[in-house]
Order: C-alpha cells, then structure tokens, then sequence
C-alpha cells in the first residue's frame, strides 16, 4: 500500500500544487477545476451522441475556458484572478446551455446546482452570500423567461429516452462530483486541523517551559544581589577586619562570578530564540580554544579544593564554530566545579576517534540521577545545587546540546566508577 500510495501522492501534487507552495484553498481550487474538467469532458461527446449538438458546442467551450482558468491558477498562481473569472464563466455558459437544451426539462438546473456547490467551495466565506443570491437570481430569471416567452426555449430531445438519460447521467455526476469534493475538504480539514493541533501543544509545551524558566531565573537573580546587599549593608553598619573584608569579598566575587555565567546563557539563549542560530563552522586548534577556558576555571576549581587537570592533544584541529566550542566547555567544566565536593578531581582530554575529534570532560561528583538522566540536555528546568549551594537552572547542558547539533556533532553523558560523570562531545576533525 505504501509503494501504491507514494505515486499516487506525487501524481496529486502535480496536478493540483505541492502543499509547500500551494495553500489549502488553492490546492482544493486546482482540485475542483480537475474534477470539472473530468465532467464537462465527458458531457461533450454525451451531448452529441444524445441529439444535444448545440450543449456539446458550449460545454467544449466551457472545457476550454475551464483550461485556461485551470493553467492560470496552477501553474500562473493567480488564484483570485481564476476563482473570480472561472466562477463568472460557469453560470454564464449554464444560461446560455438552458435555453439549448430543454430548459427546465431538462438537465441544466442539476448543473445549477453543482456549479454553486464548487463556487461555495472555492470562493471566501465572505463572499457566499453575494454568489448565493447571484445563483438564485440567475436560476430565477431563466426559470421566469422561458416561463413567459416558452418559444425561448429549444426542445432539443429527439425521444423520450434521450430525457432521462441525461437526466440520470446528470444527477449521477452531480451527486458523484459533490460526495467526491466533500470527502477532500474533509480529509483536507482533519489534516489541516491535525497540524495545527500539534503546532498548538507544541508551542504550549516550549511557553509552560519558557515560564517556568523565568520564573526560576527571577528567583535565581535575588540570591547574589541579596549577598551583595548584606556585604554593602555590614560594611556601613560593622567596622570589620581586614581579614573578615578578604574574605567577603572572595565569596561575592565567586558568587558573582557564577551568576554572571548564568546570564551569559541567559543571553545566549534568549538571543538564539530571537535571531536563530547562526554557526561559522571553521578548522579550530581544540587545544588554542578550550585551554583559556580550563584556565579561567582553574581559580573557582581551586577555591573549592578540587584538581582541575588537562590532556589536551595540541595539533589535533576540528571543525567547529570557535565560540560554541568554548561556550559548550566552559559550561561542562562549571557543572563538574559545582557538582564535584572539596578533594575532588575534574579532568578534561581530548583525543581523535575514527574521523572525529572527542573531548571528554570528567569529575568524581556527585553524578546524576536516574530520573533526571532523561532530561538533562532538554529545557525542561530542573532547580539544582552544587555542593556549595550553588544554584543552577538547567540551562547550560540544554544550549551544549543545541550548539553541538549546529556544528553537527554528539552530545552525551556516562557514569563514572564508582561516582561522577563523563560528558563527551563530538566534533569532525578538520581535514
């Protein structure tokens, strides 16, 4: 069936439009135009063969015409133009065919009646009422004429039979032509509605998450400014000691420290939401790149009381965007500094593998959970702390999982033994 249905599907979009390019209203304008040319196609030869010559003349009048509108529309993509033009044409070669073929004896208020049923679909709802009273008025005044001036009308039927032939044939392709345009818009309905549904809760999910973001980060931001409070507010009230002042003021300064690390991915994201992501893939020296990074964490790490070391291989080169590169590390060495206790050791390698370039950075932390193992790379906030209560709001793995995906490498996370955890990333190596 799906061997069956891929042709099928690339033959419909041929024919009435890729839904890329073509809106839903226009598709099922080039549909509806398809489905009449099917049936005033085969009214010419029937109304020939019937004994109708004159109505065989103007439905292959219509037929051109209806080409034209079709081309236009298809292939021109002038979609009111064709709706308006093809709409006017239908209802006026109806009126003429009424009066070449029976008048209301014959088929042609069938025809009325689809004609309105395909303009109703292809038309603005605001404009419904005005071709509803256009169809009526129409209908009226041909049903008025021949009912005054009945010598209007031609008796084009050479037996009885010929009557309900084409009334039957008529009623059959009306029917058929409107079970058939109410099956698509439907199907085209639930599709459509399918897809907006699934942008709708898609669009919930990213908002419920961007709020809790924010409202993490507004309570996040109290902390520091209320350490810097307090600091500014005992030295105006407490004369304090030099010693007491040092050591203040090394505790803001990594507090600060922190939290600016913490707007910075704020930034970063915030900026990516606004602007998408923009990467200038490049050959970076791994070495030249993350080495700065190691060192302006070498301070904090020691504060803590854990080894930061590093086996970086200096002539191996990736392709990677510079910037992402150092953001993705510096974010994976402030979580292991946060997570990993006093006495503890981080280490950060990298090392070539098959065609790409790995770095590994590793601690003897207190590892992850199990159940916060599925959701470490996503927004999905998690508020956690470090050993030392640092605060932390999810945000950095989740903007080193969306750097690595633009440099077109991996992200994941191993469990250490018997603690601690290793994160690897992994790029191309620079030919």
């Amino acid at each position: 069936m799906k061997n069956l249905s891929d042709p099928l599907k690339r033959l419909l979009s041929f024919l009435i439009g890729d839904p890329q390019i073509f809106t839903l209203e226009h598709r099922i304008f080039n549909g509806i135009n398809l489905l009449g040319l099917l049936i005033i196609g085969y009214n010419i030869p029937f109304n020939y063969l019937t004994g109708l010559t004159i109505s065989a003349y103007i439905f292959a009048l219509i037929f051109l015409f209806l080409s034209g509108v079709y081309y236009l529309s298809r292939y021109k993509q002038k979609l009111n133009a064709s709706i308006t033009i093809s709409s006017i044409l239908i209802n006026v070669m109806f009126a003429v065919n009424y009066f070449f073929s029976s008048g209301i004896q014959g088929a042609s208020l069938l025809s009325f009646t689809f004609s309105f049923f395909l303009i109703m679909l292809i038309t603005p709802s605001a404009q419904h009422i005005g071709w509803l009273l256009f169809n009526l008025l129409l209908v009226a005044g041909l049903i008025t004429t021949e009912f005054y001036f009945p010598q209007s009308v031609l008796d084009v039927y050479p037996q009885r039979e010929d009557i309900y032939i084409d009334m039957g044939s008529t009623y059959l392709f009306t029917i058929t032509g409107i079970f058939a345009g109410a099956i698509y818009m439907k199907r085209a309905y639930y599709e459509e509605k399918k897809k907006r549904e699934e942008k709708t809760n898609v669009l919930e999910i990213l908002n419920a998450e961007k709020s809790k973001l924010f409202s993490i980060i507004s309570h996040d931001l109290r902390n520091p400014l209320a350490s810097i409070q307090s600091y500014l507010q005992l030295l105006q009230d407490i004369p304090l000691e030099e010693k007491e002042k040092t050591q203040i003021e090394s505790e803001l300064l990594y507090v600060v420290n922190n939290t600016q690390e913490m707007l910075t991915n704020i930034l970063l994201w915030s900026k990516t939401q606004l602007d998408g992501l923009v990467v200038n893939l490049t050959p970076v020296n791994v070495s030249d790149a993350i080495m700065p990074i190691i060192q302006l964490n070498r301070s904090a790490a020691s504060k803590k009381g854990i080894s930061l070391q590093h086996n970086i291989d200096t002539s191996m080169s990736a392709l990677a965007d510079v910037n992402m590169l150092q953001l993705i590390v510096r974010n994976l060495i402030g979580n292991a500094t946060k997570f990993t206790p006093a006495g503890g050791n981080i280490s950060v390698q990298s090392f070539p593998s098959g065609d790409d370039c790995v770095i590994v950075v590793s601690d003897s932390g207190s590892g992850i959970t199990a159940a916060g193992k599925d959701d470490i790379f996503s927004l999905k906030v998690r508020s956690t702390f470090g050993t030392e209560n640092e605060k932390g709001i999810g945000l950095g793995l989740f903007l080193c999982k969306e750097y690595t995906n633009a440099q077109q490498g991996r992200i994941w996370h191993e469990d250490n033994e018997p603690k601690g955890s290793s994160f690897y990333l992994s790029l191309p190596l620079a030919n």
